[in-house]
C-alpha cells in the first residue's frame, strides 16, 4: 500500500460511521440486484467477473440490475436507505454477500434524455461515499446547478459520451485524497449499454 492509498484509508475510516460498511476492491466490477417487491437495491460485497453476472440466476423475487466497473479507489455506505443509524443491511444470494445500497427516491420518475444516446435521469436513496487517491484524474460533469462526480465506468469513452443539455465534462487531477460523501437523495445521469457510465451528486469539488 502507497502512502497515498494510505492516507486515503484513515479519511475513509475516519469519515465511516458506527455500523457503516466499507467496500472491498476499488476500481473492480460490481453487480447489483433489486427486490422486485420493495426496490431495495443490492450489491455485491466484492468485485465479481462478468461471467459470475451472465450466469447469475435468480429467484422470481429478484431482477439483475447491472454490472458496472467502480472507478473510484475505495468507497463506503453509512447505512441503508432510510435506517440512519443502523449498521448497513445484509443478506446472501446464491452464497454470495450482497448489501443493500440504494432505493429509489420520490417522485420515481426517470427522465429519458431527448438526445439519442443521451443518460437517463433518476434520483435515488442512498448514503454512499467515495474516495479518489491522490496525483490521479477524476471526471467530473459539469452542469449550471452544480458537479457531478463519476461514479460507474471509466473515461475511455468520453469523446463519445452524449452528455445532457447545459453539460461539459472535464477532468480533476487531484493533489490530496478526496474523499466525497454524495447527497441524499442523490441525483443520478445514467448510460446504458455495454459499457454503462453514471455521474451522481452534486458534490463539492476539492
Amino acid at each position: 500500500m502507497d502512502s497515498d492509498e494510505q492516507l486515503l484509508n484513515i479519511k475513509m475510516r475516519n469519515a465511516l460511521q458506527v455500523g457503516g460498511y466499507c467496500v472491498s476492491g476499488g476500481r473492480g466490477l460490481f453487480m447489483e440486484v433489486m427486490e422486485k417487491e420493495t426496490r431495495r437495491v443490492w450489491m455485491s460485497a466484492k468485485p465479481v467477473t462478468l461471467e459470475t453476472y451472465e450466469t447469475l440466476a435468480l429467484d422470481e423475487s429478484l431482477l439483475k440490475v447491472g454490472i458496472a466497473l467502480a472507478p473510484m479507489d475505495q468507497a463506503a455506505f453509512q447505512y441503508s436507505p432510510d435506517t440512519p443509524g443502523q449498521p448497513v443491511l445484509e443478506r446472501v444470494i446464491n452464497q454470495r454477500l450482497y448489501i443493500n445500497v440504494a432505493t429509489p427516491a420520490p417522485p420515481h420518475e426517470w427522465i429519458v434524455s431527448t438526445e439519442r444516446g443521451g443518460p437517463v435521469e433518476f434520483t435515488v436513496n442512498k448514503a454512499h461515499v467515495v474516495g479518489f487517491k491522490a496525483q490521479r484524474s477524476v471526471a467530473v460533469m459539469s452542469l449550471p446547478d452544480g458537479d457531478y462526480v463519476e461514479v460507474v465506468g471509466d473515461s475511455e469513452g468520453d469523446e463519445a459520451l452524449v452528455l445532457p443539455a447545459g453539460a461539459r465534462l472535464t477532468k480533476l487531477v487531484l493533489q490530496e485524497p478526496w474523499l466525497v460523501q454524495l447527497p441524499s437523495p442523490t441525483r443520478v445521469f445514467f448510460w446504458f449499454g455495454d459499457s454503462m457510465r453514471s455521474f451522481q451528486g452534486p458534490v463539492l469539488l476539492p
